[in-house]
């Protein structure tokens, strides 16, 4: 029999613990009683304005205590919440508008002109809802609803009455897009309800009343099991807008945070600081994450005082994570399949590959409701990545003989040279261990020979900028460290790599700017 479904969870844990803190943004705590009735009020406004179970409700919203109350909100409503990127303008909020198609738009005045140069993206009939950072602005607006004079006057008692099944569309998440057009990834309504089950179970490990925080957008996956697990959990969740590498451990020492989340972008951050006495005086035991620097793995771990537990998974898979086994953890790998999942690493022709070797990453869920039904308004795609039972992630990985898999990068990341097909994760590995890089990103550029040059493009750590290395040395290092086909033919050293706002490196970016204002090694003889 199944476990009740995320909305009787909410309401159970807002009667059993009303008056524990739940929820603090900005200075303001708000306990599950008000966060709770909250988002009754937030309901009972979108039920106002016309929203029905199973409508589709973007949200383009930052971080914030409205995000949170617009979300419980919809989960009442049964409504369907699309939430989208703030970054987001132009061409790219356009596609997704129009691929979403909403009824209603929730934003901010900030945002608003952002809306407005793509409002014929949206249909005839979707109206917006205009949220304001000041809860203090009032009054009628040209270009929408008022939220926060709405919000004033709807009853926060209780919720409209609805009815949920199962199999009702809960999420549609867009990926980031880092290697092309974005795709929907569609969540009912029991794989909603596992993700923050299993994710706090598995990956926040938090006991009642503790802390997890998060800087991470909320309308991306992981910000997602860390606000709404917490929930499930009995914890409180310490919410910021964005990533502050100065003020970080700041804010984990004022929340007495146990566990925040990481991409490896942020820990090379926090590990290029200048070192302090107190680095170890935190209280954070855990860090959940996936691309952990193998260089920095556990130089981080011991001067920071805290487990990196190093994670695998797609917004596709849900509530099912490569995840290390407790007390069992190795430095540069992801981990191990759950029982509720096979992972397995195959070849060009879906057959498995000997240990160690690299291959496509695909899984296969052992019970229902455990990832993705598909992506939103494309069955063509959805045929494409589900074959004979198995998702085909177009991730590459290896599997060592216990079972523990390594993440390699993308099958659209790999580079074609010399016959040869690079890792640019293998390339990234092996430079991040020059003690004068900070990170880095390898690409495809095109050739002359109808295959790829490898470009590098590298920012350098702060404290090696009073003499910093030329792209020569650099070169020379790849050359000592890397098997010759992987030595990048260009060198580029950035300020900063561009990302998304989830801190992934967009590599097509870097491949498609060209070699102009990179080094080139074949531009004068270097007698090596």
């Amino acid at each position: 029999m199944n476990p009740p479904l995320l909305r009787a969870l909410i309401d159970a844990q807002a009667t059993a613990l009303a008056d524990q803190p739940f929820l603090t943004f900005e200075g303001h705590t708000y306990s599950y009683r008000q966060t709770d009735h909250a988002s009754n009020r937030a309901a009972n406004l979108l039920r106002e304005l016309g929203v029905r179970p199973q409508d589709r409700v973007a949200v383009l919203l930052p971080n914030s205590q409205h995000f949170v109350f617009v979300w419980l909100a919809l989960i009442k409503l049964n409504a369907t919440m699309t939430p989208l990127n703030i970054q987001l303008k132009g061409d790219t909020l356009h596609y997704q508008l129009h691929h979403s198609a909403p009824r209603l738009l929730i934003t901010t005045r900030s945002l608003l002109p952002n809306v407005e140069a793509v409002r014929h993206a949206l249909p005839d009939d979707c109206r917006v809802l205009v949220i304001d950072r000041d809860p203090n602005v009032h009054g009628p607006l040209d270009h929408g609803f008022d939220y926060q004079s709405l919000f004033n006057q709807a009853s926060g008692e209780r919720p409209p009455d609805v009815r949920v099944d199962d199999e009702d569309l809960a999420l549609i998440l867009y990926t980031s897009g880092t290697t092309g057009r974005p795709k929907g990834v569609m969540i009912n309504r029991r794989a909603q309800t596992h993700h923050p089950t299993y994710y706090h179970a598995d990956l926040l490990r938090t006991a009642r009343g503790e802390t997890a925080y998060t800087y991470l957008p909320l309308f991306h996956v992981t910000s997602m099991g860390v606000t709404m697990g917490q929930w499930v959990g009995g914890g409180h969740v310490a919410l910021d807008e964005d990533f502050n590498v100065f003020g970080f451990w700041d804010r984990i020492r004022q929340h007495q945070a146990v566990v925040f989340p990481y991409l490896g972008a942020v820990l090379s951050m926090l590990h290029a600081r200048p070192p302090r006495p107190d680095d170890a005086d935190n209280p954070a035991r855990f860090a959940l994450g996936a691309a952990a620097p193998v260089a920095i793995w556990k130089s981080f771990e011991q001067r920071f005082g805290l487990q990196l537990l190093e994670t695998y998974g797609q917004s596709e898979w849900v509530a099912v994570w490569v995840q290390h086994p407790r007390g069992k953890t190795r430095v540069g790998a992801a981990g191990v399949a759950p029982a509720r999942a096979d992972v397995h690493v195959v070849d060009a022709n879906d057959a498995r590959v000997p240990p160690n070797t690299a291959g496509e990453i695909v899984m296969r869920p052992t019970q229902p409701h455990l990832m993705m039904t598909g992506y939103y308004n494309n069955p063509e795609l959805t045929a494409q990545v589900f074959r004979e039972g198995w998702y085909h992630t177009g991730d590459v990985g290896s599997l060592d003989e216990d079972g523990y898999l390594t993440f390699k990068g993308r099958l659209k990341d790999y580079i074609r040279r010399r016959g040869e097909n690079i890792s640019s994760f293998d390339i990234e590995q092996v430079v991040n261990q020059h003690p004068a890089v900070l990170e880095c990103a390898a690409v495809g550029v095109p050739s002359a020979l109808s295959e790829d040059e490898v470009k590098l493009c590298v920012v350098l750590r702060p404290e090696s900028l009073a003499q910093p290395p030329t792209a020569e040395v650099l070169w020379r290092y790849c050359k000592q460290t890397l098997p010759h086909f992987m030595v990048p033919r260009y060198i580029e050293i950035l300020d900063a790599l561009p990302r998304t706002a989830t801190h992934r490196v967009r590599k097509f970016v870097l491949a498609e700017q060209g070699v102009a204002g990179a080094w080139d090694c074949k531009a004068k003889p270097r007698g090596l």
